[in-house]
């Protein structure tokens, strides 16, 4: 699969940066403090990689009042300790980076994700990632927020591969997430999903064409 196509898309938050722990873990936090009490596994199941105005519609839901004090809440934690923390790149990220450019014809790689740039850039910059796509002002790194289109969507990934001149058909997708599946299988796009948070049952039940446990399963397929 990785070594037929003409455009690898990674998401960020959990494929290639370890940051699901943080997120997920202040998720609970400030939900909870809302006034409706979740704890991080279920933060997990339920938010990991959805947008957080969804999120906050379904607190407010829950609760019986609107809560748009959540987002600012939640961003300002999220920041602050992402800041202060020393992030880890996933497991075997940059071995899949290096293989997929010592390939004889390497696609070119992107990165698209839910999340606004300026986390991109700090969790990518403390995972020692970013100078390998070009800094945050390079034109293969992709935000929701640029466009207003958030996963499930398919709108990010079909951004990302016009932008960088890519077919869906010759895309990869690698997503961790079940609204990144999704937004990947509706763009008609292959799927890789990486089994961490996420069951692998439900990565497949979304529409992922391959499910792995780490990334560094997919090795020996690039060094057929």
């Amino acid at each position: 699969m990785l070594t037929d196509c003409d455009l690898v898309i990674f998401d960020c938050d959990g494929v290639l940066v370890d940051t699901e722990p943080i997120t997920t873990r202040l998720v609970a936090e400030c939900v909870t403090e809302m006034g409706w009490p979740i704890d991080q596994a279920y933060a997990a199941e339920h938010f990991k990689g959805r947008p957080l105005g969804e999120l906050c519609e379904r607190v407010g839901e829950r609760i019986g009042r609107p809560c748009p004090e959540l987002a600012e809440i939640f961003r300002e934690r999220m920041y602050a300790e992402m800041e202060s923390t020393r992030i880890g790149t996933i497991k075997g990220a940059v071995e899949l980076l290096d293989a997929l450019g010592a390939l004889p014809s390497p696609p070119r790689v992107c990165v698209a994700s839910n999340g606004p740039r300026r986390k991109m850039a700090i969790s990518l910059s403390s995972a020692g990632l970013l100078g390998r796509f070009g800094g945050m002002d390079s034109p293969v790194i992709f935000s929701a927020y640029d466009i207003e289109r958030w996963k499930p969507d398919p709108g990010l990934f079909l951004h990302a591969a016009a932008s960088m001149g890519a077919e869906p058909s010759r895309c990869v997708v690698i997503e961790d997430s079940t609204s990144g599946i999704e937004a990947a299988a509706s763009a008609s796009m292959r799927v890789i999903g990486l089994a961490n948070l996420t069951p692998a049952s439900a990565l497949r039940e979304r529409g992922a064409d391959l499910v792995v446990g780490c990334l560094t399963e997919l090795l020996p397929m690039l060094r057929r």
